[in-house]
């Protein structure tokens, strides 16, 4: 096989994948519709909706009272584990549903962030321009834009998320 067909041939696939990654993340939005964590926390709420006590849920996990009762504060602390709440939630005859939901949808944050990079680009661009007395109507600006983004766009991860001198994180 010739050299540009596989190299055709792996972009094709590379493009398939991130497609398949984004379809992925884009469907977590659908978690966005979940209850909120209770005050107690997940732990003691269904632990208590099951009128179970601490010392019985210690029992089936092989652990203290004391030990369930600091379970119980970490999970509200944010300092717990997936695996120790993985363990308890199959104690407790639940499931554990962990996932990261993104805040908008994939292909956006990525118009977004191609966005941005572009106009600091042709920021540094049209600066160095003013120096040289010259100067971009705004056509030629929008025109700019849109091809950088574009650019951004093709070129994928490494080039959108570079951390660029001066940029502060979002």
């Amino acid at each position: 096989m010739p050299i540009s067909n596989t190299k055709k041939s792996s972009n094709t696939v590379r493009s398939m994948v991130k497609e398949q990654y984004k379809d992925i993340a884009n469907s977590a939005s659908a978690l966005k519709k979940l209850p909120t964590t209770p005050a107690e926390g997940w732990i003691r709420s269904i632990r208590k909706a099951l009128d179970m006590s601490g010392a019985q849920l210690a029992s089936k996990l092989n652990l203290s009272r004391n030990r369930i009762s600091v379970l119980e504060r970490r999970e509200v602390d944010g300092d717990i584990t997936i695996k120790q709440l993985t363990e308890i939630a199959h104690q407790l005859g639940c499931d554990l549903t962990y996932a990261l939901v993104p805040k908008k949808d994939i292909n956006q944050a990525l118009e977004e962030r191609a966005e941005q990079l572009a106009k600091m680009r042709l920021a540094t661009n049209s600066q160095n321009m003013l120096l040289e007395s010259q100067s971009l109507t705004p056509q030629k600006k929008a025109f700019l834009l849109e091809e950088l983004k574009k650019e951004f766009l093709q070129a994928g991860g490494r080039a959108l998320w570079k951390t660029n001198k001066g940029e502060t994180e979002a």
